[in-house]
């Protein structure tokens, strides 16, 4: 076997791998004798059919597996041997002809195309100082913290009369051009909503006051804020759908539901911090400015996260083969890529490729190691968060350490949690070396700091 690797430039290099028959002829002959033993061919006893046969029926198929196993083989312990880090898995060469003809030649040829990994300085110190903000909680968020805990734990009573924040239930038919029923489209179809977040002004104003029974003619698409996936939901249908519909429908209200708040009392207490936690207004109200402030502490770390993302990014720019990750996805995610939306589809993964191989980078520098433990640590405040998402705030221990173990039965969500407890694990490192800024700020200048920022990127 004889290896050629030529470096084109520091993102892209050729090798090849040419195989002659003594590399590969004694280990092609023990199959074909494996195959005589165990072919059962008609006519023939088992084991007994003639080498010339097994050779004209299997010969060819396990010459291709050998060679192309050795070529495989030959290449990625070469990479090895000589240190060389790739990205994506090598390509047919574009450059180099490889020769691999099975019928009428003995030695063979397999070109690769290489993608290089880049070689990337990395470049933190105390030098580097983000801004850390430390939020100020005063009276004002308490007190509006305790009206919106009132509000989630009061109860829902039906009203006749709708206000803004009233949960409307109403049936909806898709109209025709002469605002009949619309044969074959949505028919009756139960839909819930609030006034308030409706954005058109004036339909926000028809749902305002309105009462039980009573019909309207609304535009679907401004009644869901021209959201197709919101429709696609509420109306049970798909989103490809969603573009065919009339816009004119009958709203029929079914329902209407008003939440009154919970008393501000000892049950209420105990709903929202456990029974006995307090047992005053005022030892209430100082537990949840704690909370309020634990929540909005790790809401600074967020920020600084995303800093650091940013910092890590302006500091390390990355050069990628782009030619060649553009030609690999297109012939390894073929269901995902073509040549329409490659270059578009290309910047997002270019920018997620780069994070990664700075985040390797900080990590060999830093030797930080992922262990078993980090991966089902990740993998529990994963699925916290997923079932909080889903409005399970507070599920059993149990039930989330068993589905998560589940999901670790499953290698793909394996590597996703390994990368998100790297990144925790990096990022936790860069926060010990960088140095701070700190700003003393409100809820509201928080918020619209990151606004800003977000409007900015």
């Amino acid at each position: 076997m004889e290896l050629n690797f030529k470096k084109i430039d520091d993102l892209n290099a050729t090798l090849t791998v040419a195989l002659a028959k003594a590399d590969y002829s004694e280990t092609v002959e023990k199959e074909l004798k494996k195959y005589q033993k165990q072919a059962a061919i008609k006519g023939f006893r088992p084991g007994s059919a003639p080498m010339g046969m097994i050779k004209s029926m299997y010969g060819k198929s396990i010459l291709a597996e050998e060679v192309n196993r050795l070529a495989s083989q030959g290449l990625y312990n070469y990479l090895k041997e000589q240190n060389i880090d790739i990205i994506a898995q090598p390509l047919p060469s574009e450059s180099i002809q490889s020769d691999i003809d099975l019928d009428k030649k003995e030695d063979f040829v397999f070109a690769f195309d290489l993608g290089l990994a880049p070689h990337i300085d990395f470049n933190i110190s105390d030098k580097d100082v983000l801004d850390k903000y430390i939020i100020d909680v005063d009276d004002k968020e308490v007190e509006k913290e305790i009206e919106t805990l009132a509000s989630r734990y009061g109860e829902l009573t039906e009203v006749e009369t709708s206000e803004e924040k009233d949960i409307i239930y109403a049936d909806m038919t898709e109209l025709n051009e002469n605002n009949e029923s619309f044969e074959g489209g949505v028919d009756k179809k139960r839909v819930s909503l609030t006034a308030d977040l409706v954005k058109d002004e004036q339909l926000k104003k028809q749902l305002t006051g309105i009462r039980k029974g009573d019909e309207l003619t609304v535009n679907i698409y401004s009644l869901f804020n021209e959201n197709h996936s919101v429709i696609s939901s509420s109306l049970g249908i798909s989103k490809e759908a969603v573009a065919d519909l009339n816009p004119n429908f009958k709203f029929t209200v079914t329902e209407i539901s008003r939440r009154v708040p919970a008393e501000i009392d000892q049950a209420l207490f105990d709903k929202v911090l456990g029974e006995g936690t307090v047992s005053s207004l005022e030892e209430f109200k100082v537990k949840i400015r704690e909370n309020l402030e634990a929540y909005y502490r790790s809401e600074s770390e967020h920020q600084i996260e995303h800093m650091i993302t940013h910092l890590l990014e302006d500091k390390h720019p990355v050069p990628l083969p782009d030619a060649f990750l553009k030609r690999w996805l297109l012939s390894n995610k073929d269901q995902h890529y073509n040549a329409e939306n490659i270059d578009e589809r290309y910047a997002n993964e270019a920018k997620v490729l780069k994070e990664v191989l700075i985040r390797e980078k900080a990590a060999s520098i830093y030797d930080i190691k992922i262990e078993q433990q980090d991966i089902e640590d990740a993998s529990l405040g994963y699925t916290l968060s997923m079932f909080r998402n889903y409005g399970l705030q507070n599920p059993e221990f149990d039930f989330v350490k068993k589905f998560s173990d589940d999901s670790l039965k499953k290698k793909e969500y394996v590597e996703q949690m390994n990368d998100i407890a790297l990144r925790r694990k990096v990022y936790n490192k860069i926060k010990e070396i960088v140095s701070y800024n700190e700003k003393h700020v409100s809820i509201e200048e928080f918020y619209k700091m990151i606004e800003a920022h977000n409007h900015q990127h």
